[in-house]
């Protein structure tokens, strides 16, 4: 009986140590899915801007502008908020990543500016706004991890709005004309920016973008306190401004 206990006893310690030689088999490592930027994406936006209009106050009865303003070259600054929304594409070459990017933003970016005639008589004050702007922009940029750093340029166009109220300071305070004035524009913008994918479909941005959307004629038209029609008025000038967004995408 002892020696068949003793017998079991060496059968137990020398599978024990054949067990221990054994090479153990490591537990499965989930594989990380790499992050990839290629495919459709919608979004929107929200941010602030910016800038100026840049140009020559302008008073031309029929014979040609006379000079009643010095200096005549005049700057309205102008800033306000801005809402929106893009669509785009990105397609991305190992870290390299190329895209074209299309936006709408609304925005009540305005600015005010008084200016009197060189006898200090009569008095203009105009406002101006832009309603709205739109982008068509290429993208470049390098991926590292679920960052994107890029640049981006293109096409640039929105639409302004200017009003004018022209008063007699002497006599005092007598409004003798109110005119309009709206302009389509088309012009150019670039910028940069960082996008960060925090899951597999959504990411975050930010976003610089200078903007110059060229000149705009600025021609006042309106009527004068005795009904008469006001188109002797201009303020042709350069619109230029800056924005700084924060967005969120959805990739498809």
């Amino acid at each position: 009986m002892r020696a068949s206990f003793a017998a079991l006893g060496l059968c137990v310690l020398a599978n024990s140590t054949l067990a221990a030689d054994l090479p153990v088999k490591a537990l499965p490592v989930p594989a990380v899915q790499a992050v990839n930027w290629t495919g459709l994406y919608v979004g929107g936006h929200a941010g602030y801007a910016w800038g100026r209009s840049d140009g020559d106050l302008t008073f031309d009865p029929g014979t040609g502008p006379l000079e009643v303003f010095d200096p005549s070259h005049r700057k309205i600054d102008a800033e306000g908020w801005l809402a929106g929304g893009q669509i785009g594409f990105n397609y991305q070459v190992n870290s390299l990543v190329f895209g074209l990017e299309a936006d709408a933003s609304w925005t009540n970016l305005k600015g005010r500016g008084s200016f009197n005639t060189i006898p200090g008589d009569v008095n203009w004050a105009i406002e101006n706004r832009l309603d709205w702007f739109g982008t068509v922009r290429g993208r470049a940029g390098v991926a590292v991890s679920n960052v994107l750093l890029y640049g981006t340029a293109g096409v640039a166009f929105g639409q302004t709005r200017a009003d004018e109220v022209v008063t007699n300071v002497i006599p005092c305070c007598l409004v003798t004309a109110t005119a309009s004035a709206h302009d389509n524009h088309i012009g150019w913008t670039a910028g940069a920016g960082a996008e960060w994918m925090y899951s597999r479909n959504w990411s975050v941005k930010a976003e610089y973008l200078y903007v110059d959307l060229g000149s705009a004629g600025n021609r006042f038209i309106g009527t004068t306190f005795v009904g008469t029609p006001h188109t002797t008025d201009s303020f042709p000038a350069d619109l230029t401004f800056h924005t700084v967004r924060l967005g969120v995408n959805y990739r498809f």
